[in-house]
């Protein structure tokens, strides 16, 4: 194959004129990080060592090569100071294999850390090791010569997957020499303490949180003490040393040399000097702490609603994913969701998700209405307002489940919920059209529910809904698309559309074949875990925008975010559809964040692709389906027909999809979003791995478009 390379930033493309790259592939530690230009540790005279986990440039593999990609397994962090003494991955277990040490991006902002996450999690993510930490074959921590050291860390979370659960100290800083941890945080307390169970025990601070990010400085001078700075402050002074006049030897961080003995704390940076600094000095050694955002840090929790395809969505790990994206756009520490299906816990009933339960009971003959056949919200009967409407049991076991004495989310959990998620639409999408006003009244009851159970405004409690999906009845689905556009149109509400194409899915556990696009069997009532796995991460780029613009941030400010070049939408979508003839349209898109279009698969032959011949939704006319789709230009597709319409243009409606109607996996036209290079520092796919960098699915259309004489 020949190649042709152009300028910076152009297209590569190959012989035959394909597009091959349309952007440099992604290298450590060069990209932006935000406007920090120093001072950094090096400025400071007599640097005896630097470790700098920040940017990949300071990491290396096993070989001893630098690390180029976030994500990629580290052998070492290298001594940036040039006295060749790297700090190494540390596990105390001899009999097992250990966690990889990687490289983790966006932990802090932009900047990253090194620490080994396990590949599941456990409650709350990113789940770390319970036995790592790193060593460094040692240095003096004893009182009679003078040195300072420092440290910066982030603890995202409660320690998890151990033994003694939360309850043992985390420690950061070990002496082997001793035998003793130098510097720990409570676990269960809020504690940060110099030179524990000693003597000398001093808390430095008792305002420690759940997670954080802080950087210490410590300082030994021989007869006088320690002197010790948290963030910028100091917080102790000439604290006695009871180590002894020397004390060196290997020095473990964020492991105190026991069996699960991890901090479970991702590693920033950390520098040594072998004598105690000024007072210049230090003051210079702060200011290398402005590029790290320090304190308290955030976690996201998505509370997870719905009935059977809200539980295959926690299974796929699309939810994960979902609350993963947004933490990545947020910069917060940890993510999470709260979630669990009826039958779990009992005495009583905790749950939020059921199998066929809609919102409320009005979809007889399943769910009558009456009081006797409550479900989230219960529906009377009598006619009255949907707003006076009682919660019903199912709402019992979401009470039951987030507050009370046999709640099961703690209430630091339910203070962490950032997002409702509602991936829900199946049973009540078999309410006829008509149910149009009775349906959206019922949403915003059970939404007021949940915000006025969990204290939140709706202000301050985002709805994530997706398009309805495939099921059963085309009117219905048709219902409940135009009530959530609509209900999502209406700010005040504060509900925004996650997903905004869901057809482009396969049935659950059907036979596919990926280079023709043809799915057989199946159950065509749930999504396939494929397909609700990329839901996640397609829903990560709406559900984060929505999060930074309503202040949920930690590290990463609403000031950040790019005004242009991320999926805010969810995908290009069709604006206006013209009548070339009666059996040819040419459809007019408004892209996302592509800009261009990508006809695959299915695509070629017009799947999702329809028109009503006459008629209303309510009413249907004849439905006429595409059985071609081409690419005319970059913001033009062109829609072949089956058979030729009949009625004028005002009275025709297009569809994409129709219905229940199921496109199927990779047959949905898209953009080319992930050909196209991102703004700086916001390359999702770079961070999160390749398979959050995908073509963003054209999205339904969830009211149809009526068709025009006019070509725009």
């Amino acid at each position: 194959m020949t190649f042709l390379f152009v300028a910076t930033g152009s297209v590569l493309a190959s012989a035959s004129n394909q597009r091959a790259l349309i952007a440099a592939l992604p290298s450590g530690g060069t990209v932006p990080v935000g406007s920090f230009t120093g001072p950094y540790p090096s400025a400071i005279h007599g640097l005896s060592g630097w470790w700098d986990a920040g940017l990949l440039g300071g990491l290396r593999d096993a070989n001893g090569l630098p690390v180029v990609a976030t994500g990629a397994v580290v052998g070492s962090i290298n001594d940036k100071s040039g006295n060749q003494r790297s700090l190494l991955p540390y596990h105390i277990g001899a009999d097992t294999t250990p966690v990889a040490t990687i490289a983790a991006p966006r932990v802090n902002g932009y900047l990253g850390a090194v620490g080994a996450p396990n590949p599941t999690i456990a409650t709350y993510g990113p789940t770390l090791d319970t036995d790592w930490g790193l060593s460094h074959s040692g240095f003096e921590l004893g009182a009679g010569q003078g040195w300072t050291r420092y440290l910066v860390w982030t603890r995202p979370n409660l320690r998890q997957s151990t033994y003694y659960v939360n309850g043992l100290p985390i420690p950061l800083l070990y002496c082997t020499a001793s035998n003793s941890t130098i510097l720990q945080v409570d676990s269960a307390g809020n504690h940060l303490t110099l030179f524990p169970g000693t003597v000398s025990q001093t808390i430095l601070s008792a305002s420690i949180t759940r997670r954080h990010t802080h950087a210490i400085i410590m300082r030994n001078t021989p007869n006088f003490g320690v002197d010790v700075w948290l963030d910028g402050v100091q917080v102790a002074s000439s604290v006695t040393n009871p180590l002894g006049a020397s004390a060196n030897g290997q020095v473990l961080l964020l492991h105190d040399g026991s069996a699960q003995g991890s901090a479970q704390c991702w590693f920033h940076e950390a520098a040594n000097w072998e004598y105690a600094l000024s007072s210049s000095d230090i003051a210079n050694l702060i200011a290398c702490q402005a590029r790290w955002i320090l304190g308290p840090r955030k976690g996201v929790t998505l509370l997870l609603m719905g009935q059977s395809n809200a539980a295959w969505f926690a299974v796929s790990g699309g939810a994960l994913a979902l609350a993963q994206g947004v933490a990545w756009y947020c910069g917060a520490a940890s993510y999470a969701i709260s979630e669990s299906l009826s039958g779990t816990y009992s005495s009583p009933d905790r749950y939020t998700v059921i199998f066929g339960h809609p919102i409320s009971n009005s979809s007889p003959p399943i769910f009558p209405t009456g009081a006797a056949h409550g479900t989230f919200i219960t529906n009377p009967g009598d006619g009255s307002d949907p707003s006076t409407w009682n919660s019903g049991p199912d709402f019992a076991a979401v009470t039951a489940f987030l507050t009370g004495p046999s709640a099961i989310v703690p209430a630091m959990d339910d203070a962490d919920i950032g997002f409702i998620v509602w991936p829900w639409s199946e049973q009540d999408s078999t309410m006829p059209y008509a149910s149009k006003a009775l349906y959206k009244a019922s949403v915003l009851r059970l939404l007021s529910l949940t915000r006025n159970l969990l204290g939140r405004s709706a202000a301050a409690l985002p709805l994530l809904v997706w398009n309805a999906i495939p099921y059963e009845t085309n009117d219905g689905v048709q219902m409940v698309r135009e009530s959530i556009n609509d209900l999502a149109g209406d700010a005040a509400n504060n509900i925004a559309v996650f997903t905004a194409q869901t057809a482009d899915s396969n049935p659950l556990n059907s036979i596919y074949n990926p280079a023709t696009g043809i799915f057989t069997g199946g159950d065509p009532q749930h999504r396939d875990q494929p397909d609700l796995l990329r839901y996640g991460r397609i829903g990560a780029h709406v559900a984060g925008g929505v999060a930074v613009a309503q202040g949920l941030s930690d590290s990463i400010m609403p000031a950040d975010l790019p005004s242009t070049g991320l999926p805010r939408k969810g995908g290009p979508q069709i604006s206006h559809v013209y009548r070339a003839s009666n059996t040819s349209l040419v459809l007019t898109i408004r892209h996302d964040s592509g800009d261009d279009l990508l006809v695959p698969l299915r695509a070629v032959s017009g799947a999702g692709f329809a028109v009503m011949d006459g008629g209303t939704v309510a009413s249907p006319g004849i439905i006429i389906t595409a059985i071609a789709a081409t690419r005319l230009d970059a913001t033009h597709i062109a829609i072949t027909l089956a058979s030729a319409i009949s009625n004028p243009s005002a009275n025709v409606l297009f569809f994409y999809p129709y219905g229940s109607t199921q496109i199927g996996r990779g047959n949905a036209v898209t953009d080319n979003a992930s050909m196209i290079l991102p703004p700086s520092n916001w390359d999702i796919g770079h961070d999160l791995g390749s398979a959050w960098s995908m073509d963003m699915p054209l999205q339904a259309t969830s009211y149809p478009i009526v068709l025009s004489d006019t070509l725009l």
